[in-house]
């Protein structure tokens, strides 16, 4: 019996021996570059949220940034990122995501929205240079939805 014991015991150390003593991975630069991407793109989404203009000025290319803003006329927005894949190339960072929007115009118009998008960053300065698709930063339409 002290046999059978002394060799489970020495199986059990050998085991968890060999696990000890590895070091983890680093991430890679791209992971890094991928992962401070989507923290770019939730910084935007919170600002337009907020409606911090200057964060969305920042953060966004002129032309677009104008755009966006000239649609900021909502009370309340909630808009909600799912990140599918980022893509590196060697000028940009693009985010593919889907994306669903709610935006309260007034008290008793409520407008609901969803899509899938490319965020398109700079790659140097993750500037959001270009959306593909359909843009989680504008109100939709007036339909029925209300």
């Amino acid at each position: 019996m002290k046999k059978y014991y002394i060799i489970l015991s020495l199986i059990v150390f050998i085991f968890s021996y060999s696990c000890a003593g590895k070091e983890s991975v680093k991430p890679s630069a791209d992971s890094l570059l991928a992962k401070e991407a989507v923290n770019r793109i939730d910084i935007i989404k919170s600002a337009y949220e907020a409606k911090d203009t200057g964060i969305l000025r920042n953060q966004i290319h002129a032309d677009l940034s104008e755009s966006i803003l000239n649609n900021i006329y909502f009370e309340k927005a909630e808009v909600f990122f799912s990140p599918r894949m980022v893509r590196i190339t060697g000028e940009t960072v693009i985010v593919n995501l889907n994306w669903q929007g709610l935006w309260r115009i007034a008290q008793d118009k409520k407008y609901e929205n969803r899509g899938l998008a490319n965020l398109v960053l700079q790659r140097d300065t993750l500037i959001l240079i270009q959306i593909e698709g359909d843009n989680p930063f504008s109100i939709p339409p007036v339909s029925n939805s209300q």
